[in-house]
């Protein structure tokens, strides 16, 4: 094993260790206040017009259908086109899309290496992995000028639109540049090795099977390095939104569970009106004693000063 090793390893381990982290720390976290917009995907039948399950009487004692198939079909053009964008800001669209379907390319690309590699490991020749070479090499081309295109379009927009500056930091910036690195590294590699596709297939097995890795061109060190470099920024940042928003469209935009007596969600809802509020909005009139269940059962009347 090499210090490179190392470095791959290290850099996987920080990367699912936060994610890992994030997801259980969001999850957790207290129930959303109900949305109540419809139509909601998962309702079976009601959906493409609107409706819900709030149409029946006593809605509530029959069986839920939840049409898992509607929810893919919203999520699935959001999560890969940017369908919300399409439609609500189409001056923003071609450049966010670039940028996001550029990433999704290469993780196909890294994808199709692992499987390349764990193949190679197993003693496959010829066949399969030629044509898993070739597609490898594909999506390195696609994925590398799409995002890189994307990037320069967003880098653009940030600098030039006033609106869309006033909701920048320097983190946008920081979040462009680095993916803007891993496209241009990738395509000056893809462009000037001939041999891409194999010695990026070999790097896979070696680290993969703790074994001696390729010499690599050095735009090809710069590449990995970028990656990783990546690896352990992204759960730490709001891109971090590629996951997160799972919780949004389910706990929050489309959560519509019953809230029945005695039931989970109404010990959560007793347990968080429980809390002691210290907001120090003087509306609100908390003390620092009160509860939640305390200042909404208040009249709201004003005590006169004796």
């Amino acid at each position: 094993m090499t210090v490179f090793h190392l470095l791959v390893y290290l850099s996987l381990l920080v990367f699912l260790a936060a994610v890992i982290a994030r997801v259980v720390r969001i999850a957790r976290m207290p129930i959303h206040l109900r949305w109540e917009l419809y139509p909601v995907p998962h309702e079976k039948g009601r959906a493409k017009y609107g409706g819900s399950a709030l149409e029946e009487v006593d809605w509530w004692t029959k069986p839920r259908q939840v049409d898992r198939i509607g929810e893919l079909a919203a999520m699935i053009p959001e999560m890969l086109f940017l369908k919300g964008l399409w439609e609500h800001n189409r001056p923003m669209w071609f450049g966010s899309f670039a940028l996001h379907f550029g990433l999704y390319l290469l993780i196909g690309e890294v994808a199709l290496l692992v499987l390349s590699g764990l193949l190679s490991i197993a003693g496959a020749t010829g066949g399969i992995l030629d044509i898993l070479l070739s597609l490898i090499l594909i999506l390195a081309w696609v994925g590398c000028i799409l995002g890189m295109i994307g990037t320069i379009i967003m880098l653009y927009k940030r600098l030039a639109d006033r609106k869309l500056r006033l909701h920048t930091n320097a983190s946008h910036f920081f979040n462009l540049l680095l993916l803007g690195a891993i496209y241009l590294t990738g395509l000056l590699w893809v462009a000037s090795d001939s041999s891409y596709a194999a010695n990026v297939s070999a790097f896979f097995v070696g680290w993969m099977s703790l074994s001696a890795m390729p010499a690599l061109p050095a735009i090809g060190y710069w590449h990995i390095g970028c990656v990783l470099l990546f690896f352990v920024y992204f759960p730490f940042t709001h891109m971090t939104h590629a996951f997160i928003k799972w919780f949004t469209y389910h706990d929050v935009r489309w959560e519509d569970q019953p809230n029945l007596p005695e039931g989970k969600m109404q010990a959560e809802i007793e347990k968080l009106e429980s809390q002691i509020v210290t907001w120090a909005a003087p509306h609100v009139n908390a003390d620092g004693r009160k509860t939640w269940v305390d200042i909404v059962s208040e009249t709201g009347e004003e005590k006169k000063e004796k």
